[in-house]
């Protein structure tokens, strides 16, 4: 007669594995390791997950699901106008608020390895073309100049984005306070730089923010499912 199956066996891996992770780092954390501290079968693990490198994939993905789920609960409740330097300031807070996301963000190799410099994701050619539908919107709203092409203030912003994901493989590892400062002066450069004249649309420039983060977790799930 066939073993029951560990109820949710893929979560509790998962879970093990983000513990072990910032207990002693992904280097020295092994697939047994795991085995042991989600209280299952070594070959159990391998009925969820391929190798090593795919839990790791899978935990980032479950973290950035989190650090999503951060900012959108930060936009819903945020009383001010939801404009660049909002958004960003809402994303380095959650960033900084999760673990594993700041580990790769700040380059801590500790806790990543080598991870840290061999960050690649196809996904942001998708993610480029919801980036371009919230620009439009928000110049619709009147908070960024309708002026500069989209397409151009998608690039830099893409360009920036990107550069803090491979900055800690190139640049070498920071600190919090660094990347916060780095963060918001960006993101004040750019507010100002596109700023309108017009009074902007607050509920507009709000639902423009929620339908963006609805879609990267539309797609953050999809990459979760086993």
């Amino acid at each position: 007669m066939p073993r029951p199956r560990v109820p949710d066996r893929r979560g509790r891996i998962l879970s093990a594995a983000r513990d072990l992770m910032l207990e002693k780092g992904w280097p020295a954390t092994t697939v047994a390791d795991i085995a042991v501290r989600a209280g299952i079968g070594k070959g159990a693990v391998y009925l969820e997950f391929p190798d090593k490198a795919a839990i790791l994939a899978a935990v980032l993905n479950r973290s950035m699901r989190q650090l999503t789920a951060d900012v959108h609960r930060r936009v819903r409740e945020a009383r001010e106008l939801v404009d660049l330097s909002a958004v960003y300031r809402f994303g380095v807070e959650a960033l900084l608020d999760e673990p594993v996301m700041r580990a790769l963000y700040l380059g801590d190799t500790a806790v990543l390895g080598e991870h840290v410099g061999q960050v690649v994701d196809r996904r942001y050619v998708e993610r480029a073309g919801w980036l371009t539908d919230y620009v439009r919107r928000l110049q619709d709203a009147g908070v960024l100049d309708p002026a500069v092409p989209g397409d151009v203030i998608v690039r830099v912003l893409s360009v920036f984005t990107l550069g803090l994901v491979h900055a800690p493989g190139v640049l070498g590892a920071s600190d919090p306070e660094e990347l916060t400062e780095a963060v918001r002066l960006f993101a004040d450069v750019v507010g100002r730089g596109l700023a309108t004249e017009s009074r902007p649309d607050a509920e507009e420039a709000r639902a423009a923010q929620v339908e963006l983060l609805d879609r990267l977790d539309h797609q953050l799930a999809l990459l979760g499912e086993p």
